[in-house]
């Protein structure tokens, strides 16, 4: 399957409300990259993807404020036979692996989970409570192997060890 390089720029802002808005732009993803390269803050600004967000900022309330502000700049890698999955294949988001692993918070244990969606009906081992998977069994030891060596934690933090993989329906 083709993948096709597309990169991506976003600003965030929070509202006095107390939530989330944002604006993504589909950039060059050699102008992600120059974002990328620049050395710091005021270089990053001087890159074309920085002037968009910074315009982008400068037409909104947020801008004015010191509230909270995020910009983002990725490089993706898109499928470009992208099909959805057919109905009767019973394959949706909300299917999904509850990954819980153990890691630290300045210093002091703490816990972390993330999704991963659209779990596979077949070919994992479960445990006997039909909910967890065994995480000693390929497809999923693999996972974990690769989760512990390069994932972090929502505070910045590696994990030490996978706790519990297991299937979370919403």
């Amino acid at each position: 399957m083709a993948e096709t390089e597309v990169g991506r720029a976003s600003v965030e802002v929070g509202d006095s409300a107390g939530h989330l808005a944002s604006a993504s732009f589909r950039v060059t993803p050699a102008k992600a990259r120059l974002y990328f390269a620049a050395a710091d803050a005021a270089a990053r600004l001087a890159t074309d993807v920085g002037k968009l967000l910074n315009r982008a900022l400068l037409i909104t309330q947020a801008n004015a404020t010191t509230g909270w502000k995020r910009r983002q700049v990725q490089i993706e890698w898109v499928s470009d036979a992208f099909v959805y999955a057919d109905e009767s294949a019973g394959i949706y988001n909300s299917n999904r692996w509850k990954v819980t692993g153990s890691t630290t918070n300045n210093g002091v244990p703490a816990i972390d989970t993330v999704y991963v969606p659209e779990y596979l009906i077949s070919g994992v081992v479960m445990e006997s409570d039909g909910i967890s998977a065994d995480l000693s069994d390929p497809p999923v030891s693999d996972f974990v192997t690769e989760f512990v060596n390069t994932a972090l934690s929502k505070y910045g933090t590696a994990f030490s060890v996978v706790l519990s993989i297991q299937r979370s329906d919403s």
